[in-house]
């Protein structure tokens, strides 16, 4: 099962990302986000997960495996802009709520199976895109809705890259 090399897509949606910025402090707010960072299906998960199956997927997919780093990048750039949202709003970036609740490697998906691991891909980014959107919908601050709204449209463009994927390996 190969891949066209020549699909290179976009990996992020070609709207402008909006100013990262809040009305005002609202800690609720800052809880709100908070999983994004430090749950165990958090943009810290997807990032080391892309990162891991580009390592194993380079050698004999590498159109997927480029495009699996990209994405990661982008995933970084989520995690950016939320960490600083968390800051703004007057909570506490950490991953961990307490020492007994830190993030770690264990929540990745170690699976080598091109495509389980492409499936699980697409489900997270689905959740993902659904938890941005649902938490905006909860939050009346519009600048924090904002960036809420344009995380979840690249989670749904990562969603149509992985079902490009699917069909075009086979799966």
């Amino acid at each position: 099962m190969t891949f066209c090399d020549s699909y290179h897509p976009a990996v992020t949606d070609p709207h402008p990302y909006p100013p990262v910025k809040a009305a005002r402090r609202n800690p609720r707010y800052a809880e709100m986000i908070l999983p994004a960072l430090r749950a165990q299906s958090s943009e810290l998960t997807a990032v080391t997960t892309y990162i891991y199956q580009n390592w194993i997927f380079f050698k004999k997919y590498s159109s997927l495996a480029d495009t699996l780093m990209k994405i990661a990048k982008v995933e970084m750039h989520h995690m950016q802009m939320l960490g600083t949202l968390v800051s703004l709003l007057g909570g506490d970036p950490r991953f961990a709520e307490d020492p007994c609740q830190c993030w770690n490697g264990d929540a990745l998906d170690y699976t080598k199976d091109l495509h389980h691991a492409l499936k699980s891909n697409m489900e997270a980014e689905e959740a993902a895109a659904s938890f941005y959107l649902e938490t905006a919908s909860k939050i009346q601050d519009p600048f924090v809705c904002a960036v809420l709204n344009r995380i979840a449209m690249d989670e749904k463009v990562h969603v149509q890259i992985f079902r490009h994927y699917l069909g075009a390996s086979g799966c």
